[in-house]
């Protein structure tokens, strides 16, 4: 008696085998697959920066259990309109998205402090975005037992300008830093105006 090959058991259970591996490797690489999508930044941005959708793109990523909370995945819902958000510090592009990097704009006021910069006292490559210390003492050559006193916190450059020659001959910069106004009650304004300013780099 002929048995036509598609009748044959064998090929039959060589069938059956092959499609139950394929279905039980399927159900294993999706059952293994714990990635999911977060919000990362899709270019550099700035600490006060206001946050646009522009900045924004979806990446997938597994994260374990004790930090995937701390991150923005793409399907939940923003704490506010993004129009109604600024960027908490400067953060570079490729970087996830955490919750606290999003602040809602502030409604003080705020102002563009000009210091006087003397050169070599702030980095060499000190750039828009850039968050410094601001610290005012005793300049070179001083006579002078004050210690430098921190007296801005964590401030955003927002321009740095061409040096010049200052009034007591040396070269310095005119470097614009974003201030809110509570942060210039007090002698600030006086503080930088008559010491030697040094600008310490924080992110």
């Amino acid at each position: 008696m002929h048995i036509r090959p598609w009748r044959d058991p064998r090929l039959l259970i060589g069938v059956l085998l092959v499609l139950g591996s394929t279905i039980l490797g399927a159900r294993l690489v999706a059952a293994g697959d714990e990635t999911a999508q977060y919000w990362a930044l899709d270019r550099t941005v700035a600490a006060g920066d206001p946050v646009s959708s522009d900045d924004l793109v979806a990446v997938r990523v597994k994260l374990t259990a004790d930090v995937s909370d701390n991150y923005l995945r793409t399907d939940e819902e923003f704490a506010a309109p993004l129009d109604s958000l600024q960027w908490a510090e400067r953060a570079a592009g490729g970087t996830l998205v955490e919750r606290s990097a999003l602040l809602p704009k502030a409604t003080v006021g705020r102002s563009q402090l000009p210091l006087s910069v003397a050169s070599g006292a702030s980095p060499a490559d000190l750039a828009r975005g850039d968050l410094v210390d601001v610290w005012v003492g005793p300049g070179p050559g001083d006579q002078s037992d004050d210690k430098a006193i921190r007296v801005l916190q964590s401030v955003r450059i927002v321009e740095t300008g061409d040096e010049s020659v200052s009034v007591g001959g040396s070269l310095a910069q005119t470097v614009l830093v974003d201030v809110a106004d509570t942060q210039l009650e007090g002698s600030v304004i006086g503080t930088v105006s008559s010491g030697h300013v040094t600008l310490v780099r924080v992110s």
